[in-house]
């Protein structure tokens, strides 16, 4: 078997990448389809200056009132970005290289925006993609499912929803067979060091090591995520040479930040791209100048995005893409939750976050946290 090879480089505005490569891919992107879950809220917005003074106020509040403090475990929200609108955003971005754009779009466990956008007539550029939400031992993984035949996508997605709600190891052993099985699907273990469950770090690392035992002859690559530090993104290139794998990009956009990694290549459509990872085991992958920014800064403007009023966002405001699980088990918007208007500290710490995120505060921001040590 072909020895992986994987290549890095970090984009600048004076190469001209046409003397290389022809295409741009766009891997693991969101839209208004992605159920994302709020329980990790809290973690960001303690470490916001005032805002974590307000969430602490609320919490006493409605510890007062309920003797529970807020369960942001029981509450999600719908990015910002329509499918259509999100495909635009990534081609833009690789189009400015000069380069021919694919997007594949990765909603967590739906399928929708790249069916959208093949019956707005995308077929070329933008394959049938899936987020899928992969239950194994004690943890989980988010695996990226890259172009799905049209007229086998949508029965699939339901079986493969279907464990994710039910895990039984033969189920998802013949699944990813199934997957493997056809040679333009490309399966992507994404941002592999991650924890998205309650496990603890050692045991996600067993699992991880487990999973790409057994399914290591058909999981495609892991992923140089767009939205982790670079230490973590380099524990998961010794990963990917341990097991013999080679990373693809994967940016992770949830807001307006277009994705801060892309693949190059001179595939024309995106089977061969995937024909190049599977067969050649090569991918050569550019870090876009907005993975040099903080982190925390990114990861803040990714909030903003979700709830700040803009053109270009999904018709609903906010309040109408935040849902919460009502004692009854009945899943409402906030929108009506909030019968009239929403608790008074709501407004000034989305109006203090929009000041934060101001350019010129922002490279204030930028250069604590650069000075901290936080840029990647």
């Amino acid at each position: 078997m072909r020895k992986p090879r994987s290549q890095l480089q970090f984009v600048s505005s004076n190469r001209d990448y046409r003397a290389a490569f022809q295409t741009g891919i766009s891997l693991h992107s969101h839209t208004i389809h992605s159920k994302e879950g709020l329980s990790c809220l809290p973690q960001y917005l303690e470490k916001v200056p005032v805002v974590s003074q307000f969430l602490q106020w609320e919490n006493e509040r409605h510890f007062a009132m309920t003797g529970r403090k807020l369960d942001f475990s029981q509450a999600y929200w719908r990015g910002p970005l329509t499918a259509r609108t999100a495909y635009e955003l990534e081609r833009r971005q690789i189009e400015a290289l000069g380069l021919r754009a694919m997007v594949s779009l990765t909603d967590h466990d739906s399928i929708e925006a790249g069916l959208q956008l093949q019956r707005n007539g995308t077929k070329v550029s933008s394959p049938i993609s899936v987020e899928w939400t992969v239950p194994f031992e004690e943890t989980c993984f988010h695996i990226g499912v890259h172009n799905l035949r049209g007229d086998h996508a949508v029965s699939l997605m339901a079986e493969m929803a279907g464990y994710t709600r039910d895990p039984r190891h033969e189920i998802l052993s013949e699944l990813v067979e199934r997957l493997d099985s056809n040679p333009a699907v490309l399966i992507v273990v994404n941002h592999p060091l991650w924890l998205i469950s309650t496990a603890e770090m050692g045991i996600h690392l067993l699992s991880l090591q487990g999973l790409l035992k057994r399914f290591g002859q058909r999981i495609h690559a892991l992923e140089f995520n767009g939205l982790r530090p670079w230490k973590e993104i380099m524990d998961t290139i010794d990963i990917s040479e341990e097991f013999g794998l080679p990373v693809v990009s994967g940016g992770d956009r949830h807001g307006f930040e277009p994705n801060a990694t892309i693949n190059l290549t001179n595939a024309k459509s995106f089977s061969e791209f995937v024909s190049e990872v599977r067969n050649g085991r090569s991918s050569n992958i550019a870090i876009m100048p907005q993975y040099r920014e903080p982190l925390p800064l990114r990861q803040l403007g990714c909030a903003w995005d979700a709830v700040r009023e803009a053109p270009q966002v999904a018709d609903q405001p906010w309040p109408e893409r935040v849902f919460v699980r009502c004692p009854d088990g009945i899943e409402r918007p906030l929108a009506k939750i909030w019968a009239k208007k929403a608790h008074a500290w709501i407004d000034p710490c989305m109006r203090l976050v929009g000041l934060i995120l101001h350019p010129q505060f922002g490279e204030v921001l930028r250069w604590a946290f650069t000075a901290g040590g936080s840029a990647m």
